[in-house]
């Protein structure tokens, strides 16, 4: 009788569809605010990550150093932004932030495929919301390629399970990106997890062997071996790509160092830090989540999803163990455990009154204090965290939005002297490479020029010895050391 009167509103009728477009609208307005606002600027490995893209040649591709060839597919997106938007917070930045939306979009449609429409658009909100992928999603590095790919992995399989109308299509992009998935150090596991369901659990070996096409397959399998000859030739030429991929990093006898860090990522629950990552990886409310999608997983271990992440989680966690820095590629196996927490307690609760419409609905407003306190603790410790902490500023540096704004106000036609300290010259010298702010950008360590320059800017460390005034300072909204470059201008 309730929900007889209740699907009389159009707004029940469509309370998936009006969920799902804020979830749209939500997201998207966080990553742009944590891409460019929260914390805002740039950490070394951003910067690193850039330099790196910024090198890469198509025609290089089969002879590549081991930095190139890792993470190649995001080198190369993140190389083709930086050719549009130079070396800016937008061109570094914008690889991932899109990465990081449609990886939203694609757990969404994932834990449709798996859950509940209910449980889907929960656990969803809720893994958005997390400071693990609201930081991978802003940050200019490639850890938001695990989330992405992991997840489009998940749906090709899923959608091959299925029977779907573009099964054969589904298949040919199940190859094509676990190719690509392969340039990611561990994310072959994995692969490795979906190749031992495939060939354990009945359905999915009926699927695999008796129903897919074989002209398919081998189409696929081609695509497949077109991917990875880059990676192939890459692990000829230097091994050391292949114990890099595989997780056997130089790291990996440093157990007590290992330990420590992996505590601190995931249990230091008593004393959160802030910083690039912000610790514990999960709060202590998401841990008990966990905790209880590990015991129905253990209990409910006949379904092909079981199997998956059952063989993911035995693979992955001696390799995380000894390599605690992965923290992005334990996101969604967690996801989907916390997925499965939500389904156990939602339909244990309607299982109490299968005949009772008033119980059932209002048995879910503990369980909605729940996720809103998850989902607003965890924009609150990210937003206040990273906005106050002092250990962002040693973290993030905004030195290169400063001299954009700075360069933007200039003629056109200036002719500018830029001194940095040495180890910064490569990025600034691709900055200058790229920048369409003046004329001529000359970057040096030098101070030298600064006498007969037009115009120069001097990075606050190597202003040593230059008497001369400054005719403008370029400065930061920090507390100290705000004072970034000093620009001298000649007659």
């Amino acid at each position: 009788m309730v929900r007889q009167r209740l699907s009389k509103f159009a707004f029940y009728r469509y309370r998936y569809v009006l969920a799902y477009v804020i979830f749209a609208v939500a997201l998207a307005t966080m990553l742009l605010v944590a891409g460019f606002y929260l914390p805002g600027g740039l950490t070394n490995p951003e910067t690193h990550s850039a330099l790196i893209s910024d090198k890469l040649s198509p025609a290089q591709l089969f002879n590549l150093n081991p930095d190139q060839l890792l993470y190649l597919p995001y080198r190369l997106l993140q190389a083709g932004t930086i050719s549009l938007f130079g070396i800016s917070t937008l061109g570094i930045k914008l690889p991932s932030i899109l990465l990081g939306f449609f990886s939203a979009l694609g757990i969404l449609y994932l834990l449709n495929l798996w859950y509940h429409r209910n449980v889907a658009i929960i656990a969803a909100t809720i893994a958005v919301t997390t400071n693990q992928f609201l930081l991978s999603s802003q940050a200019g590095e490639p850890g938001i390629v695990y989330i992405f790919i992991t997840t489009m992995v998940l749906i090709a399989a899923s959608m091959i399970a299925r029977k779907s109308t573009y099964a054969r299509l589904w298949i040919l992009a199940g190859f094509v990106l676990a190719g690509i998935s392969l340039y990611m150090p561990l994310n072959i596991y994995m692969l490795v997890a979906l190749v031992l369901t495939a060939f354990i659990h009945p359905h999915a070996r009926h699927m695999l062997f008796r129903k897919s096409s074989k002209p398919v397959i081998i189409a696929g399998s081609l695509l497949f071996a077109i991917i990875i000859s880059p990676l192939v030739m890459g692990i000829i030429n230097d091994l050391s790509v292949l114990k890099t991929l595989l997780g056997f990093s130089a790291s990996i006898g440093e157990f007590s160092k290992n330990a420590a860090l992996l505590a601190e990522n995931y249990l230091r629950f008593a004393q959160p830090s802030s910083g690039i990552v912000l610790a514990p990886v999960y709060g202590l409310g998401l841990a008990m989540l966990i905790l209880l999608g590990l015991y129905r997983l253990i209990s409910a271990k006949y379904t092909a999803k079981s199997y998956i992440i059952s063989f993911w989680l035995v693979l992955l966690i001696p390799l995380v163990c000894l390599n605690p820095s992965f923290v992005s590629i334990t996101f969604i196996p967690v996801v989907l455990l916390i997925a499965l927490a939500l389904d156990y307690l939602i339909w244990s609760w309607y299982g109490l009154f299968p005949h009772n419409p008033y119980a059932r609905v209002f048995g879910l407003l503990p369980l909605a204090v729940l996720v809103l306190g998850l989902v607003v603790s965890s924009v609150d410790r990210y937003v206040y965290g990273l906005h106050y902490d002092t250990n962002v500023n040693a973290a993030y540096n905004s030195d290169l939005s400063v001299l954009s704004k700075k360069l933007d106000t200039l003629d056109r036609n200036t002719t500018v002297q830029l001194v940095v300290e040495p180890d910064q010259l490569e990025f600034y010298s691709s900055f200058a490479r790229h920048q369409r702010y003046v004329s001529k950008l000359t970057v040096s360590a030098n101070t030298s020029a600064v006498a007969t320059a037009p115009v120069s800017i001097v990075e606050r460390t190597m202003r040593r010895g230059i008497t001369k005034l400054p005719s403008d300072i370029l400065v930061t909204r920090t507390a100290s050391d705000a004072d970034r470059f000093y620009l001298y201008k000649n007659s």
